[in-house]
């Protein structure tokens, strides 16, 4: 469902704000701009003996639900919203500087711990997460912190752990029937298009929103009535009645 998509990428605005990546900040999470969508992007200006804190946001599974027995077809919906938190530092192995999962220390947990509540409080109260609240329903149905990442071969403890939330997300619906073939945001249901235009033009997140609406499903167009016709009949035993017939043409008009 594209609501998990929306909420993916208001989650991102809310750690790392559009409008704070010219001016570099003040940002909502020790991260700062490092905060990326869907992925870990690459590092490759961190310096020897930086240690820099990272933040991936990812979407995972969704269930959607019925909510009722008979009638229009309304569901809610529940995603997976996991955040992967990280402090990462350059080693030097075999002449060749690469970047990877800090070991961590008790100055670095308490970066880790720190990150995880700033994110609890930008996505509940912070002013960059009005748009995730507006996609949203709170309180989070669930809320997991996971810290046990160790590597493989040493079992050492790393600078890592894993936040996941479950979370509702606002019902959405199509228009039923448009009076016309809708194009660009006006594909999207209305609560996610009024997400689109708040993302701001010039920022990729809009251009993933738009690039979503371009491919998003339609509802057929409505076919408009030009004549109504009715007619009225007796009821059986009434004596001397007809019929009563009527039509409005041009409804249109």
């Amino acid at each position: 469902m594209l609501a998990r998509e929306f909420l993916r990428l208001t989650a991102l605005e809310a750690l790392r704000p559009s409008a704070l990546l010219s001016s570099n900040g003040p940002w909502p999470t020790l991260a700062g701009r490092y905060v990326s969508d869907s992925r870990i992007d690459p590092i490759d200006d961190l310096n020897p003996e930086e240690r820099r804190p990272l933040i991936g946001v990812y979407t995972e599974g969704s269930t959607l639900s019925k909510i009722a027995q008979a009638g229009p077809q309304f569901y809610k919906g529940d995603v997976d919203l996991v955040f992967e938190l990280s402090v990462v530092a350059t080693y030097n192995v075999d002449g060749e500087m690469i970047v990877d999962y800090a070991d961590t220390d008790a100055a670095i947990e308490a970066t880790l711990g720190v990150i995880e509540e700033q994110i609890y409080h930008a996505l509940h109260f912070g002013p960059t997460g009005a748009l995730f609240r507006q996609m949203s329903k709170l309180p989070f149905d669930e809320w997991h912190s996971n810290v046990k990442h160790r590597s493989s071969e040493e079992s050492i403890r790393l600078a890592a752990r894993t936040l996941r939330a479950r979370i509702r997300v606002k019902e959405s619906c199509y228009d039923p029937a448009p009076a016309a073939s809708p194009t660009d945001l006006d594909r999207l249901p209305a609560s996610l298009k009024a997400i689109a235009l708040q993302l701001g033009e010039s920022t990729y997140l809009h251009e993933l929103a738009l690039g979503m609406a371009r491919m998003a499903p339609v509802m057929p167009t409505r076919v408009d009535l030009d004549t109504v016709g009715i007619t009225a009949a007796p009821q059986p035993g009434e004596a001397d009645t007809a019929p009563v017939e009527g039509s409005a043409d041009n409804l249109q008009g």
